[in-house]
């Protein structure tokens, strides 16, 4: 993969973790409006505004995350160049869950724009896509947080 021509941008692997935890906080602030406008009975007060705010935080989301996406694949070609990189389970886990998690949000927006009679299942997929990357995050970014601050291996 040619990277050359975005090396304005070489991430490390720490800042790209930090960086992807705004994902996080992202998702939890679009399944926290989901849940104030579709989780509870009655009108509220702001309704109108908080929906445009889901719907433009969303675009953002998937912007973000396409973003977050591209500096992994781009770190990854970088790791890859400089030597004895191999793909090992976590990082395979971690790139298939992000894949997963992108298409299901794909999906849930094609279900809001185009296939109407799906909408019933938009709330669970906003669930699954809101727990899915802070799954993501934990198992890649807090681990990796953890494993180079220097965690210490018990030795028998």
């Amino acid at each position: 993969m040619d990277t050359t021509a975005w090396q304005f941008l070489p991430i490390d692997p720490i800042t790209k973790t930090y960086l992807a935890f705004g994902l996080v906080i992202l998702a939890l602030f679009e399944f926290l409006s989901a849940m104030k406008l579709f989780g509870s009975n009655g009108p509220h007060a702001g309704a109108a505004l908080l929906m445009k705010l889901h719907r433009r935080l969303g675009y953002l989301f998937i912007l973000y995350f396409a973003g977050i996406s591209w500096i992994c694949l781009d770190l990854m070609g970088r790791l890859a160049r400089a030597g004895n990189y191999q793909l090992d389970a976590r990082a395979s886990e971690h790139a298939l869950l992000a894949f997963i998690l992108f298409a299901v949000v794909l999906l849930k927006i094609s279900f809001i724009r185009l296939y109407r009679n799906y909408r019933p299942y938009v709330p669970l997929l906003g669930i699954i896509v809101a727990a899915g990357i802070i799954v993501l995050w934990c198992f890649a970014g807090w681990m990796f947080l953890f494993l180079v601050t220097g965690a210490e291996t018990v030795t028998p």
